[in-house]
């Protein structure tokens, strides 16, 4: 294989293996309010409006996923505390009634069973602002670490209907010994309704951190191992009457691809005011190889993002050195893109 791609979120990392953890959502975390007026678009209340928030972590050492330890997890809401009664349902708090929000277990990201918080209630309230979720839990694999990762939610008092878009996927956006195929499909909402009328699409898919057309027009398209190096990125436009109304991002992965990429960086994956820069030695390994040991003749690129995919660094070589001043231009979290091709 010519070429392996990899990133690394900089946030947290353990001795001996990385362990990345976002969250990722099964619906648009986005409600309206229609200024004046108490309708709130789409409506919570509807169970087939209702997100479903979950994580997703992953080894760095091993490019699987790693489920969360059972009943680990916990949940916070703009900085408290959500607790939960023994149903699963969510007890009041703060100004957030009882049964807003309801805990448990699934197999929502593909095979591997992780905790998972649906929103039941509508959040979105006259002049109320995003509402920060925050997860942790801890995940074993090998040793016990803690884990956590934060999610934004998106509310807003709006004149009109605005368009909302995301990517769906079927098991988790990974290809393993039980999936062939992942099928994404691209979905606009308009007033918290499926758009309709003069909508088309266009899929994109990051290419050494620049966005490249893969030709694609339709709403759903199909993804083999033969379109994954490791893993990638792609983007849906979406458009009405000939413009771009809606974007959305969705990342996928083959586990089943022979090699991987180890970041190795030189410590801790985390910026602070005491420790001013990560350096980044990255290895092509096969998956599975225990003792890491690096295949010879691979180059290195890197691209440096911010939560917004923007692009804050560039560079290529053995290595690549991120910076407190990378995080201080971010405003926050880092993730590093990085792509192994042969020399």
């Amino acid at each position: 294989m010519s070429e392996v791609k990899g990133s690394t979120t900089i946030t947290f990392v353990r001795q001996g293996d990385s362990l990345q953890t976002g969250l990722r959502a099964t619906l648009p975390l986005a409600q309206y309010l229609k200024r004046g007026t108490a309708a709130v678009q789409p409506d919570w209340t509807v169970a087939d409006n209702q997100p479903v928030i979950y994580p997703v972590t992953r080894s760095s050492l091993t490019d699987t996923r790693v489920p969360p330890d059972i009943d680990s997890d916990t949940w916070r809401l703009g900085g408290l505390d959500i607790p939960f009664a023994a149903d699963g349902l969510s007890e009041a708090f703060g100004a957030v009634p009882a049964g807003t929000f309801r805990r448990g277990r699934m197999a929502i990201d593909g095979d591997v069973a992780v905790p998972t918080l649906t929103i039941l209630r509508n959040l979105a309230t006259p002049g109320g602002s995003n509402a920060r979720l925050d997860f942790a839990a801890t995940a074993s694999t090998g040793f016990t670490a803690g884990i956590a990762a934060s999610i934004d939610i998106r509310l807003e008092e709006v004149e009109g209907d605005p368009y909302v878009g995301y990517v769906s996927v079927n098991d988790g956006g990974v290809i393993d010994a039980d999936t062939d195929e992942l099928r994404l499909r691209a979905n606009l909402l308009r007033g918290g309704a499926p758009a309709t009328g003069n909508v088309g699409y266009r899929w994109l898919k990051n290419r050494a951190g620049e966005w490249g057309d893969t030709g694609r027009t339709a709403r759903e398209i199909v993804i083999t191992a033969d379109d994954i190096d490791n893993q990638e990125l792609y983007m849906a436009e979406m458009y009405v009457g000939g413009s771009v109304v809606a974007t959305a991002t969705m990342t996928v992965h083959d586990e089943r691809d022979p090699l991987i990429i180890v970041p190795n960086p030189d410590g801790e994956e985390q910026l602070t005011s005491t420790r001013r820069q990560i350096v980044y030695a990255p290895k092509v390994v096969r998956r599975g190889d225990t003792g890491l040991s690096a295949l010879p003749g691979y180059g290195f690129a890197y691209r440096l993002t911010n939560s917004r995919f923007d692009t804050i660094a560039k560079g290529e070589g053995d290595t690549f050195v991120v910076t407190y001043g990378h995080g201080q231009s971010a405003g926050g979290n880092l993730t590093l893109n990085i792509d192994a091709k042969k020399k």
